[in-house]
């Protein structure tokens, strides 16, 4: 009994020895493990890149749940609207703009913001129809993009999500005028009218406004004789585009009205210098159009857009090289010219003549040179 007294003491201490360095050793694994939440991220990132988005929305939603709190958390909720967006379809893109709202609701200063509700745009754009279909995804369309506009106005993607819009717009404003051309052939002419001032109305950019112009004047002329005055107007603003397809027209009716016939606008003859194609915009192959801004076929409207803003900044960055940036640049010139001109002006006075005092600057020379000697005979006097 006494000798087990004796050995407690010491099997105490090395028992407590012994956990500490387990603990220690345990402590050190643990700070060398990487975070579950991380882990869950680039797990939903590896399954994302390989197009395994069932599986990777999995590993994002888990981290969702589970670490609400993480640094990783806003970036899986857009990488799960992203891999909806990705995966395409339309029930995936309708799943994919949920998502995308939700970000914004719950993180509305992230950094991702303008890229999420631009991308809100662009799936809309991905189900438009033609102009002769639903315009209902071009009307949500132009509405987010306009939202995007107001909302972001400084995010680098405004000048891509200017030119989606125009293209947008063009998808709308050729589906008002296809309608009213059909209510023009029927001799409906009121409703033409309605329909051809909608698009000038909200849309003069419309890359078929000298179209619009004749046969809203048209419409008018023809739906009553006495409104023939009030189609003058129109008839011409559609004669101030010499390349437009009715242009003759134009001129023809203003002429048997007594009205005068405009100069075209300056822009309007150098567009007219070319051979023009005088078939009309109803004629005219859409899908080009649309093609053009990357609505229909080819690249997807947020990476064109993302692309547009890449291709800016490296021309920006090209502006900077040439030195053409901005003024800032001509100034620093402009100060570095006049110091180098002062710093001359200050040597030409140092070694120019001193006017009236030649003498005084011979005797200032000889003094000098009879210092330096004696500085030189005193240094050679002191070495060893």
């Amino acid at each position: 009994m006494g000798t087990l007294r004796k050995f407690l003491p010491v099997a105490v201490l090395l028992a407590a020895t012994l956990l500490m360095a387990c603990g220690g050793k345990s402590a050190k694994l643990q700070s060398k493990a990487i975070p579950p939440d991380k882990t869950l991220f680039e797990n939903g990132q590896e399954f994302y890149e390989k197009s395994q988005y069932i599986k990777a929305r999995l590993a994002f939603q888990t981290l969702i749940n589970t670490y609400p709190d993480s640094e990783y958390t806003p970036k899986a909720y857009l990488a799960v609207a992203d891999s909806y967006y990705k995966e395409g379809g339309q029930s995936n893109l309708v799943q994919a703009e949920a998502q995308y709202k939700d970000f914004i609701v719950f993180y509305p200063t992230h950094e991702e913001v303008d890229d999420a509700q631009l991308k809100i745009a662009s799936l809309h754009m991905r189900m438009m129809e033609s102009p002769d279909r639903d315009p209902t995804h071009a009307r949500r369309a132009e509405q987010e993009l306009k939202k995007f506009l107001e909302q972001h106005s400084s995010s680098p993607l405004v000048p891509g999500a200017r030119e989606l819009l125009k293209g947008v717009q063009e998808n709308l404003a050729t589906g008002i005028y296809q309608v009213g051309k059909f209510y023009h052939d029927r001799k409906n002419y009121a409703a033409a009218e309605d329909r051809f001032r909608e698009v000038v109305q909200r849309y003069p950019e419309f890359s078929g406004i000298d179209d619009i112009y004749y046969y809203l004047g048209d419409s008018i002329e023809k739906s009553s004789t006495e409104r023939a005055p009030e189609s003058v107007a129109w008839y011409q603003k559609a004669a101030t585009h010499p390349e437009g397809a009715h242009y003759s027209d134009s001129v023809d009716k203003l002429q048997k009205l007594g009205a005068s016939v405009p100069e075209p606008a300056p822009v309007q003859v150098a567009q007219s210098v070319a051979p023009a194609d005088h078939t009309s915009f109803f004629l005219r192959p859409i899908k080009s159009v649309l093609e053009a801004v990357g609505i229909t076929g080819g690249e997807d409207p947020y990476e064109l857009a993302r692309r547009t803003a890449e291709e800016r900044a490296a021309a920006d960055a090209v502006k900077v090289g040439t030195g053409t940036a901005g003024e800032a640049g001509k100034d620093d010139i402009q100060i570095e010219t006049l110091l180098r001109k002062q710093a001359g002006s200050d040597k030409t006075t140092a070694a120019g003549p001193n006017p009236g005092g030649g003498s005084e600057d011979k005797n200032k020379t000889s003094a000098d040179k009879k210092k330096r000697k004696e500085n030189q005979k005193e240094k050679k006097g002191r070495r060893p």
